[in-house]
């Protein structure tokens, strides 16, 4: 349960969201029924103000969080570099803390991290590959673990502390695109979410969030990933689309994509994933005005046994002009792999 600040927080997010969309005139639109307030555009640093901090590796790498102490026992979150001890770092994240390490070692200390706890926990991690990646979260969630890869575009006013901050108040919306829904719903239980998430100087925000469940069975282990793509514009540049590849090894067998083509609350998901070759892939586009500001929209796909992939994950606006149309990118290329805990 957020602390009552956090609430605040999210609350005041929320709603400065609703409205600054219900007033953005470039692109026109109703308020939707959805809110699509992420607090990616905020100064989430703020978050930090009343958790103690502990900080661990190298000091002089990092900004100073407005709360710290000099006991990880004592700490609401750990922040940490590469040289960080491994051990306290394990010991806090069994204790519940989530543990943010930035550097350009991250993925790497936060993969190391997992896989000494991997026993205890279920989880998923979506390496970013090629991009610069300078912060990575790992959030405990009982026996669970939501993990958050922040690829720096160089948006963020504290491109540390904003994104840590995020992890404690952030929020994914709901989509806006059919998720359906079936009587084996209930057997399966949450197991992770992987976050990739990005912001753009000139506003722009991006992100992803793949989650799992799993059912396990005499027969084996049946897991479900479904990812949400979200996009926000600017006033200056719509979203165009956002696209989502997962590649998995030959032999794997997708007994289930989804969703079927369609239309929905000015959302149009178009799914061109091919069974036979073992690849999900989905494309969301905007079909109205609204979702030219603020696009989020799902899919997502069943299968056995283990889960690794080769993923992709792409976001496009445009700004259409009198000489031709100008374009910005985001995107996100690596390997997901995840962990079940027996």
């Amino acid at each position: 349960m957020p602390s009552n600040s956090r609430r605040h927080f999210l609350a005041v997010a929320s709603t400065t969201g609703l409205a600054g969309l219900a007033g953005c005139a470039a692109f026109g639109g109703s308020r939707p029924d959805v809110n699509p307030a992420t607090g990616l555009a905020r100064d989430t640093s703020q978050a930090l103000d009343d958790e103690a901090v502990y900080v661990a590796g190298d000091d002089n790498y990092l900004p100073n969080p407005p709360t710290t102490t000099e006991s990880i026992e004592d700490a609401d979150a750990v922040l940490a570099t590469e040289t960080a001890d491994r051990t306290k770092l394990a010991n806090a994240f069994r204790a519940g803390k989530p543990v943010a390490v930035a550097g350009g070692g991250a993925t790497g200390i936060v993969q190391t991290l997992l896989d000494s706890v991997q026993e205890d926990y279920s989880f998923g991690v979506e390496i970013v590959r090629a991009r610069p990646v300078k912060v990575v979260v790992a959030d405990p969630r009982g026996e669970t673990v939501e993990t958050y890869t922040f690829v720096a575009e160089g948006g963020w006013d504290e491109p540390i502390l904003d994104p840590f901050g995020w992890v404690l108040v952030g929020r994914v919306p709901e989509c806006d695109t059919f998720v359906p829904e079936s009587s084996m719903d209930d057997m399966f239980e949450y197991a992770g979410a992987a976050h990739i998430a990005g912001r753009f100087p000139t506003g722009e925000t991006y992100v992803s969030r793949s989650e799992a469940s799993v059912n396990r069975q005499d027969a084996g282990l049946f897991i479900r990933l479904r990812t949400k793509l979200h996009a926000a514009a600017n006033d200056g540049y719509a979203v165009e689309k956002a696209v989502r590849e997962a590649d998995f090894a030959d032999d794997k067998r997708l007994t289930e994509v989804y969703p079927n083509a369609h239309t929905q609350n000015g959302v149009q998901v178009a799914n061109v994933s091919d069974t036979t070759r073992s690849t999900f892939v989905i494309e969301i586009t905007p079909a109205n005005s609204r979702a030219r500001s603020t696009l989020t929209g799902c899919g997502g796909l069943q299968t056995g046994s283990g889960l690794a992939y080769d993923h992709r994950t792409s976001f496009q606006w445009k700004r259409d002009r009198l000489l031709g149309t100008d374009r910005r990118y985001g995107s996100a290329t690596g390997r997901g792999e995840w962990a079940f805990n027996a």
